[in-house]
């Protein structure tokens, strides 16, 4: 019996028990709490930093050329984005909607309980400062953010959106440690066309619910005594 050549040949393969607990020594190693991830929480731009990442990293897995690679960006499709770039493809990003995050029970943005002002987040020594606490207050953010997969054909935009999907499901573990609490699949829209000087781009819109959030820290000198005057009187 012939073994299929599908199963011997080498694939790309993502190893997340490897690199999950590889995580968590490096947390064990900086000192971090098991419900802290190893990288700092992120806000909007950060979310499409992240996702750039990953795009590279899967592009470069499968050892893509690039000439097949695809142009990640957040300004619009226009003539400065199509002309003059190797890669055929685009993906552009942008943000849908943003809410304050909900932090009570119900699906997204249906929570009655929201994240309207700073909330504590924790205080703990200031390791730069001797004497001082240093106090996390913190912002959550519910958003929806739009990728839309572009190519000047049908065939094509299906096909890249197919591979977005698929990239982010794989990925999934990989967002949380970076920073990235929630990162959900929330729909996806009418497909649409843009006319580019006389090209045609099929744009194929996937919208994901994302949770972000932005940190303020303070120094303060930590309490050392308090002094109190009592006077009586004699009466």
């Amino acid at each position: 019996m012939t073994i299929p050549s599908d199963l011997t040949e080498d694939k790309v393969r993502i190893y997340t028990k490897y690199v999950y607990d590889a995580e968590i020594e490096a947390k064990d190693f900086l000192g971090l709490p098991k419900d802290r991830t190893p990288r700092p929480a992120k806000s909007v731009s950060g979310v499409y930093s992240v996702v750039k990442d990953i795009v590279d990293n899967y592009e470069k897995r499968a050892n893509t050329p690039v000439s097949n690679q695809v142009f990640f960006t957040e300004e619009e499709l226009d003539e400065r984005i199509t002309e003059g770039k190797l890669q055929k493809e685009i993906i552009t990003f942008s943000l849908m909607k943003q809410e304050p995050g909900a932090f009570s029970q119900g699906a997204p943005f249906e929570g009655r309980v929201k994240n309207m002002k700073p909330i504590f987040r924790e205080e703990v020594d200031d390791p730069a400062n001797p004497g001082f606490r240093l106090t996390t207050y913190g912002y959550w953010y519910d958003n929806i953010l739009r990728f839309t997969c572009w190519a000047q054909t049908n065939k094509a935009a299906n096909a890249r959106v197919e591979w977005f999907q698929a990239m982010i499901e794989q990925y999934a573990w990989y967002l949380k440690t970076e920073g990235v609490d929630r990162f959900l699949f929330w729909g996806r829209t009418e497909d649409i066309v843009a006319q580019i000087n006389n090209d045609k781009w099929y744009g194929r819109p996937l919208d994901y619910f994302v949770r972000t959030e932005t940190l303020s820290m303070f120094s303060e000198k930590a309490i050392e005594e308090i002094l109190l005057s009592v006077v009586t009187k004699q009466v």
